[in-house]
């Protein structure tokens, strides 16, 4: 049986000794799961595959905010954000004609835009397992409350209530890292 390093031991090398072959095996590790995440969000193969690809430049490019959490887990969330961004932008194009008297958006506001969806998907990564997942299938994968409970074996109504109460610790995270920041 051949040595599988672990995600870990992985990550340790591309930071250390800028090892591509080890962030190579990552990839190979776990494309197939981003790719998913992103096809059933853009439910086209092309602009999976094109999430897929930003999502693993983005998480190279981050890779020393990762902080040992479940790496798969890390990167899929990285690709369902940046998927969220590109339909969001779609929609707007295909919603908002363009007016010639309109001024562009301000840059200032996409950075902002930007830094505030990095510390949610941030926060995300810092959720336990469960509470993590429960997002997961809520807002990335569009499953229903009654599917997650059902698969949970919870009700309706306790799943409400922990996904309320998981955006109220997300948001006391972002609030408590923000006002850190500053």
């Amino acid at each position: 049986m051949l040595f599988q390093p672990t995600d870990i031991e992985l990550i340790r090398e591309v930071l250390q000794d800028s090892n591509a072959r080890a962030f190579e095996m990552l990839m190979k590790r776990y494309t197939s799961q981003v790719y998913g995440a992103a096809l059933r969000l853009m439910k086209d193969e092309e602009n999976a595959q094109e999430v897929t690809q930003m999502a693993f430049i983005q998480a190279y490019r981050h890779l020393d905010s990762w902080r040992g959490e479940n790496f798969g887990a890390w990167v899929t969330i990285i690709a369902n954000h940046i998927a969220l961004r590109l339909l969001e932008k779609e929609k707007r194009k295909q919603t908002e004609p363009l007016d010639e008297n309109t001024d562009p958006p301000n840059e200032e506001y996409d950075e902002q835009r930007e830094l505030q969806l990095q510390a949610l998907e941030q926060a995300i990564t810092q959720l336990p397992e469960a509470e993590r997942q429960i997002i997961q299938w809520h807002y990335y994968e569009g499953v229903t409350l009654q599917t997650i409970a059902q698969r949970l074996g919870q009700t309706e109504n306790n799943i409400k209530v922990r996904i309320f109460r998981i955006r109220e610790k997300l948001k006391m995270k972002i609030e408590n890292e923000y006002t850190n920041d500053r």
